[in-house]
């Protein structure tokens, strides 16, 4: 009952039933869900998400392409470097996601934290090298992005509904996009 891409080496394997639908494709309903809940998603971003042309809005929706792509070869294949395609780019989106709210009130052009940057920087190179150096320690992974998705959506929860001035469609975008 083997498949193409026998043995498997990612450290992950519990989606859906391997080979179900083709012996080239391991788990069929990921790959497609991926390419279009995410990348997608993304490009529709692109093209129509960013009406200020902000750079920062620019990378997170290339980022969620990424993820896109990286996890349709991932749940493709299973191997160890597309769950890297996958994973690494999700610690990169909640870093932008919170460099994002982080920054969401300064005057464009400037910062409210001009360190910030570097730091989420170094941050994200610092997990690319753990990851990479101890790639069985899938823990790192899930702290350091459940931490950064906690950071991103607190200040999001903040930023929509404790400041004042807030229009109410903006409240509304926040719970679907929580769905």
């Amino acid at each position: 009952n083997g498949g193409y891409w026998e043995p498997h080496t990612s450290s992950i394997d519990f989606c859906e039933t391997n080979y179900a639908h083709s012996p080239h494709i391991v788990e069929v309903h990921n790959v497609w869900s991926s390419i279009i809940g995410l990348s997608a998603v993304g490009l529709f971003g692109l093209l129509r998400g960013n009406p200020t042309n902000e750079f920062r809005f620019t990378l997170i929706y290339l980022i969620l392409i990424v993820i896109g792509i990286g996890s349709a070869c991932l749940h493709g294949t299973l191997h160890w470097l597309f769950q890297s395609s996958d994973e690494l780019p999700m610690i990169y989106i909640v870093i932008g996601m919170t460099y994002c709210v982080l920054e969401n009130d300064a005057p464009r052009g400037q910062r409210s934290y001009p360190w910030l940057s570097s730091a989420l920087l170094l941050l994200a190179v610092l997990n690319t090298a753990i990851y990479y150096t101890f790639q069985d320690l899938y823990l790192v992974f899930i702290v350091t992005y459940t931490t950064m998705t906690i950071v991103a959506t607190v200040g999001m929860v903040r930023m929509l509904f404790y400041r004042k001035n807030r229009r109410p469609e903006a409240k509304k975008l926040f719970w679907i996009g929580e769905m």
